[in-house]
């Protein structure tokens, strides 16, 4: 006789018949790690960086499916009721993360969180089925995804400017060896045709991560000892360094001899044949030091083991993040506030003198992915001359919510300029808008240079009614955000600088003057 104790469990046979119960413990699993994709997409689709993200799940099922048949005998497993708490405690981390996200799809912590749990579920399920044989074996293609989850934001900074810095510099040192006059300022080089940027594409670090993830793969697909997945990760790091220096340093090289057009030009060939020759030599690498190691043969006489998985658990985690996605929704579509739908927009002041328009580079474009945007650069009535850009990105877009790892006392000392002091944010009131404006002081080779930064978006227009009086990226203020139903709604950034003035408070009236000319509410 069957008993209710025994139909609540998945008690199925190595056959046919197993493969519907399996079928159900793979989709409650493909539901979870649905969640963590829909987090991650916006990262994968809108930087460049991370667009190598969505081949990663792919290359997870590839293993997955390759190493089924070789499956070892299941056992049963010792501690099941650790697995248990860990599966629940993982789900119920969920709800907070699903909450948290809507308010800040930027914010990597919660990408992480997100893999972390989906793995922590996933392994304590493979726990359950199969014991610790099937946990060891099975844990790779799991743990492999996490490749595709964005590195912390300081980290990435940090290598991004540290590999920008020694590429420049071995290139200066390439160009001065041959005879051609170069000066490094920053990432920044200086030559005769005119100055010549070491952008973030050009760094090293999109191929390093893209790099990173085929050397695990090939490691896993090869079966490699620890010892071998190490030294081709050191090797698949060196190969992208050296791949990307050939690179950059043909590009600074037209760029000297036949100017900025030649490198726009070779920019994405270039790109292209460094990326299939790194990709190339990693694989040649791995095939030399593949070893005479098979995967065993599958033991189809084994017997079979009962997989102990509840089906009241596999419900229950459905459900729970069905009620998930359902309450969060509901809770932004009611803490919606009505300013949300205060916009407004560039006013270029074309009637200015010697007003011209700026155009945006062809790798900032590819970096930024703005829905509306440009630049332009005028003289204002007393003599000054002043540069804007302004960006525009719809909702959803991550990469608007990217720009903010590239404010200006990150990125101009990087090309050379000396931040003098960062003069916190101040809400300046024109056309009706009141704009978080962040001031920047620096010194431009002798000339003070003042910059004004806004970024807005839902905090922004929080901050537009006197809510808050600047920014909070802090862990408290983005959970204070997603309390307030802060959605993100799209994001504009407006930045302004001005040579000359030499006093800050003289640079900050003049700011509130030309706001007025160069925004207009609406859009």
């Amino acid at each position: 006789m069957t008993t209710l104790a025994t139909r609540d469990v998945l008690t199925v046979r190595d056959s046919k018949a197993s493969l519907r119960p399996l079928a159900a413990v793979l989709a409650t699993l493909g539901l979870v790690w649905f969640e963590v994709v829909q987090h991650l997409r916006s990262e994968w689709s809108f930087n460049p960086q991370y667009s190598y993200g969505w081949g990663v799940p792919f290359l997870a099922l590839f293993l997955l499916w390759r190493n089924w048949p070789f499956r070892p005998q299941p056992v049963v497993p010792k501690t099941p009721f650790v697995a248990f708490a860990l599966i629940i405690v993982s789900v119920v981390l969920l709800l907070p993360i699903r909450f948290l996200s809507d308010a800040n799809p930027d914010w990597r912590l919660l990408s992480w969180a997100g893999a972390l749990a989906a793995v922590a579920i996933s392994l304590s399920v493979l726990f359950l089925l199969g014991g610790s044989r099937w946990l060891r074996y099975f844990a790779f293609p799991f743990c492999f995804l996490l490749v595709a989850v964005p590195w912390p934001a300081q980290v990435e900074q940090f290598i991004t400017q540290g590999l920008m810095h020694v590429v420049s510099s071995i290139n200066v040192f390439v160009l001065n060896l041959f005879d051609v006059p170069a000066l490094q300022h920053g990432n920044v080089i200086e030559v005769g045709s005119g100055l010549i940027g070491i952008e973030e594409a050009c760094s090293g670090v999109r191929s390093l991560q893209a790099t990173f993830m085929i050397s695990l793969f090939l490691g896993e697909l090869y079966l490699f000892s620890a010892r071998r997945r190490i030294i081709l990760l050191f090797a698949g790091a060196l190969l992208a360094f050296v791949c990307n220096l050939a690179r950059t340093a043909l590009l600074v090289w037209m760029g000297a001899q036949k100017g900025a057009e030649a490198i726009h030009a070779w920019h994405d060939p270039a790109g292209l044949s460094i990326l299939l020759v790194c990709l190339f030599g990693l694989w040649m690498i791995s095939l030399k030091m593949r070893p005479a190691v098979q995967l065993p043969p599958a033991d189809s006489d084994a017997p079979g083991m009962p997989y102990r998985v509840p089906i009241s658990l596999l419900v229950g985690i459905a459900l729970w993040l069905l009620a998930a996605e359902v309450g969060v929704r509901t809770w932004y579509h009611v803490h919606q506030s009505p300013l949300a739908a205060t916009r407004w927009q560039a006013n270029w002041p074309t009637g200015e003198p010697a007003f011209k328009p700026v155009q945006i580079a062809p790798e900032a474009q590819s970096l930024l992915r703005y829905d509306e945007g440009g630049g332009a650069t005028w003289a204002g009535p007393d003599g000054h001359r002043w540069l804007m850009y302004f960006f525009h990105w719809l909702p959803g877009r991550t990469a608007a919510l990217f720009v903010k790892n590239h404010r200006p006392d990150i990125c101009l000392p990087a090309s050379g300029l000396s931040l003098v002091r960062d003069n916190g944010i101040d809400l300046i009131k024109a056309n009706g808008i009141n704009f978080p404006i962040r001031s920047y002081r620096f010194d431009d080779h002798g000339v003070p240079l003042h910059v004004f930064y806004c970024y807005w978006d839902a905090r922004s227009i929080y901050e537009s009614v006197g809510a808050a009086t600047e920014e909070d990226w802090t862990a408290a203020g983005r959970i204070r955000a997603a309390f307030r139903g802060q959605r993100e709604v799209g994001a504009q950034m407006l930045e302004i600088v001005a040579w000359g003035y030499e006093q800050d408070e003289e640079a900050n009236t003049a700011l509130r003057v030309e706001l007025e000319h160069v925004t207009k509410a609406g859009g």
